[in-house]
């Protein structure tokens, strides 16, 4: 005698069929023009394009970015340099300290920085001026001083990545004085939406600069 009662096949078939989801109805699935079915794209939508900057802003902003990067350290360090550093010419002499902070590890490589670290941010992202995410130099400043305070909360107080964050931050805040002295106070830069470009009368609508990022 079997243990289980396999039931009527014919049962067993219209239950098996009974269990299967129903089709989608014609309303629920995606066509094109010509009614055909289309498949639909897994993943992420695109990213909107924005509206340009002003190539002024965006000349700006590069100019920020590359005095911050290439910006080398000079200071003389403790240890005594080896005899081959004194062939090097000027231009080439100190260390650029950017270098550590260029790309982050990924998440496989590092995932305790990620569970610590909410925003994690690096110098790649922020060179991507171009693609116009930073709609003033205050977008621009949040973004390195995030950096530098995740630098900050992640390393040690004292160690090299540590002290070269501070470096960064010094060196973005004079690059910005620097550049704003060369400019006429009327002629801030600020992207604005094509909309609010101009006012009523058909002038140039007036816009203040983004505010500072610091905590």
């Amino acid at each position: 005698m079997e243990a289980l009662d396999r039931g009527d096949p014919r049962k067993r078939k219209h239950d098996e069929g009974r269990d299967k989801e129903p089709p989608l109805p014609a309303a629920a699935a995606a066509h094109d023009g010509r009614g055909e079915k289309v498949k639909r794209k897994r993943g992420r939508p695109p990213a909107e394009k924005l509206p340009p900057n002003p190539p002024e802003l965006t000349r700006q902003l590069s100019a920020l970015v590359d005095m911050v990067v290439n910006y080398k350290d000079s200071r003389l360090r403790e240890r005594k340099p080896s005899a081959s550093a004194f062939l090097l010419s000027p231009s080439s002499l100190g260390r650029q300290i950017s270098k550590g902070f260029v790309q982050l590890p990924s998440r496989k490589e590092a995932p305790e920085y990620y569970e610590l670290i909410r925003k994690p941010v690096d110098f790649r992202r922020i060179r991507r001026v171009r693609n116009h995410k930073y709609r003033n130099v205050g977008d621009l400043e949040k973004d390195i001083f995030l950096l530098c305070h995740n630098a900050q909360t992640y390393n040690l107080e004292g160690s090299q990545i540590y002290e070269d964050s501070i470096v960064i931050k010094s060196v973005f805040e004079s690059a910005r004085l620097r550049i704003a002295a060369n400019q006429e106070p009327e002629r801030t830069l600020v992207a604005v939406a094509p909309a609010a470009a101009r006012s009523d009368d058909g002038g140039a609508a007036e816009h203040p600069e983004g505010g500072n990022a610091s905590k």
